[in-house]
């Protein structure tokens, strides 16, 4: 199954590898199953266009095969569809006079896959400097978007710790993510933000010109952000795809172990790692109200965490409270 998927996220697609491929689908014997993970590891889109381009199609069940073709068409609606969403921030952005980067998906999509639905995408991430992020933030909300809430009261002071990107932002089932800041480790200050900015490079987004990150910068963006997912237990084919298709000779190997289950990040393993991770990554001045924050939410938001009324809430809150022997053990 592995070689299966791999070969299935190349791109453009390589003559050489249709025989191994044509093998490969042969011995599939639970579509269902494969299926269902090409769709987890986010990769639906270019295993279509794979199949499709090796001429293999009648090696995939019909019923298999038209599942793929409508995954590849809808992820070519809704990447155009998100496209013309961002345009709005753009112009918003640009009006107020703030400059923005285009992060992973938009970026990719319009670059390194030129523009064909190929790179699936769920929401845009734009990368602002700090000085300006939290303008354009409130600025996109007085056009209309609505941030999600903060899980306590007491995040409002450390709005910038709480993780890579202000609280996402949404409009009529579109979101956007604002970073202040690339990496998991806290090397984007003042200095390396201006330089970023100073060496992105113009792409073209549509007919509407944008910036994106260099290669180099891009290549370690991306690096870090698959580490990290993988570390939290969510480690798609599609964020390792990115950089093996930005340099094929990088020595970066996709884990076995999530292979046959890319999201395991509900495991208490990786709940535990990733929330320590988090912790550490927050400034020790900020620590103990984050802690604070995150143990102990606000009713109001566990209600629309857990989707249940005030009764529920007030069952789940005290049970919050072991997340702080996560960070004993």
């Amino acid at each position: 199954m592995r070689e299966l998927l791999l070969l299935l996220c190349h791109y453009p697609f390589r003559s050489e590898y249709r025989n191994r491929l044509s093998e490969l689908l042969s011995r599939v014997t639970d579509w269902d199953k494969t299926v269902g993970l090409i769709n987890a590891h986010g990769i639906i889109a270019l295993a279509t266009y794979n199949i499709k381009e090796a001429g293999l199609d009648e090696k995939v069940p019909h019923d298999s095969m038209a599942f793929l073709v409508n995954g590849y068409m809808k992820s070519v609606i809704r990447n155009t569809w998100l496209t013309e969403r961002w345009k709005e921030v753009n112009t918003i952005l640009c009006n107020a006079g703030i400059q923005h980067i285009v992060l992973k998906g938009m970026a990719l999509e319009n670059t390194l896959y030129e523009s064909k639905g190929l790179r699936q995408m769920s929401d845009n991430d734009i990368l602002i400097k700090r000085d300006d992020s939290l303008k354009a933030w409130q600025l996109l909300q007085k056009e209309g978007f609505t941030p999600e809430p903060l899980k306590s009261p007491l995040f409002r002071k450390i709005i910038f710790e709480l993780g890579h990107h202000l609280p996402a932002l949404y409009k009529d089932g579109y979101a956007v993510e604002i970073h202040d800041n690339l990496f998991n480790h806290d090397v984007t200050d003042d200095k390396s933000c201006i330089e970023v900015f100073s060496d992105a490079v113009k792409i073209s987004i549509g007919n509407t010109k944008a910036l994106s990150l260099n290669k180099e910068t891009q290549l370690s963006y991306l690096i870090d952000h698959f580490k990290h997912h993988a570390a939290s237990g969510d480690c798609q084919l599609r964020l390792y795809t990115d950089i093996i298709l930005l340099d094929k000779n990088k020595s970066l190997m996709f884990p076995d172990r999530f292979i046959s289950d890319p999201m395991q990040g509900t495991k208490k393993e990786f709940r535990k790692a990733a929330y320590k991770t988090r912790i550490h990554s927050i400034a020790p001045k900020y620590r103990l109200r984050f802690i604070l924050g995150d143990t102990l939410p606000s009713l109001t938001w566990i209600k629309g965490r857990y989707r249940c009324g005030w009764f529920k809430a007030a069952l789940i809150y005290p049970l919050r409270i072991g997340k702080l022997l996560w960070l004993i053990h």
